[in-house]
This record gives C-alpha cells, structure tokens and sequence, in this order.
C-alpha cells in the first residue's frame, strides 16, 4: 500500500485508518517524536541499542514515521493476517509481528498522554462521565446477567441441562 497516495483519497484513507488525513497528522505530531526516540535508543524487540541510532536507514521498507503510523493503524483496523500484511507493505510476516509490537507500544504511550485510552476501572469511568455531565453516554452491552431463580423445582423446569426432542 502507498500511503502517501491513499493519502489524497480522503474515502479511503478513512476506511483503512479509522482517521481523516487531518486527524492522522495531528496524531502523528505526538507519534512521530515518540516512535524516533523510542526507536533511537530501543531496538525492534524492545532491547536496549549499545549505541544510540541517529538516523533511519535510506532503504527501510517503511520509511518515515508517516508510513509507520498508517501501517500501524491499517494493521489494528484490518485486524487481518499478518501476512497479507507483509504483502500489502513489502516485509516480512516476522517484520510485521516485530513491527506491530514496538509501534503499538508507542501508540498507546501518546494516546496515554493524550488522555484517550480506555477506561478500565469502574471508580475512574464515573470520575469522567461526572466531568461531562451535559452529555448522554448510552452503554453499549449485548449480554445482561439473568439471576437464577433460588426456587430449586423451578430451576429443574427452567433449566434443564437434558436434551428433549422438538417434535
């Protein structure tokens, strides 16, 4: 994938990436710092350089902190293989893997700082929705949890664990 020519179809772009061209460049104004000084000290797997790097190689497949970024994002939407990952941007599956998991850690590191993780912790979830309370937050659940009745005779007829037939 190019991405400086899906970058011209707006459409598109939105459609791979979840993000306007606008929306990316302004997430890629706190990525790209981040992933050059993670990457400057930090190796693909996470290891510690012996010495500090000072620039990108010219021949990196994916070259820039603009194509890492929109390979991050299209990685995360597609949530497809990462082979056809590879395919798609001319590495390999074991780059693709090494790849995704340094650029996601960065990722997550400036979506923290931005304040625009998830909240996973009921306590801090009301703290925000009490700092909005102008607005209508609908939860968004499938499943309910439905008590089980205490009566031992209506649990047997309720929920019987026996196949029966139907006809």
């Amino acid at each position: 994938m190019d991405y400086l020519t899906l970058r011209e179809r707006p459409q598109q772009f939105l459609a791979l990436t979840s993000l306007l061209p606008a929306e990316f460049d302004e997430l890629l104004t706190d990525f790209a710092p981040a992933w050059e000084g993670y990457h400057r000290y930090h190796t693909l797997d996470g290891g510690k350089r012996r010495l500090p790097a000072h620039a990108e190689r010219a021949n990196a497949a994916l070259a820039g902190s603009d194509t890492k970024l929109f390979f991050l994002l299209t990685y995360l939407k597609s949530n497809g293989l990462q082979q056809h990952q590879a395919a798609s941007f001319g590495v390999s599956q074991t780059r693709v893997s090494r790849l995704a998991t340094a650029l996601l850690g960065v990722l997550n590191q400036v979506l923290g700082r931005r304040g625009l993780l998830p909240v996973r912790d009921g306590a801090e979830l009301a703290r925000h929705l009490a700092q909005h309370p102008e607005k209508v937050f609908a939860y968004d659940g499938v499943e309910r949890g439905v008590p089980r009745n205490p009566d031992r005779d209506a649990q047997a007829a309720e929920y019987s664990a026996k196949k029966k037939p139907t006809a």
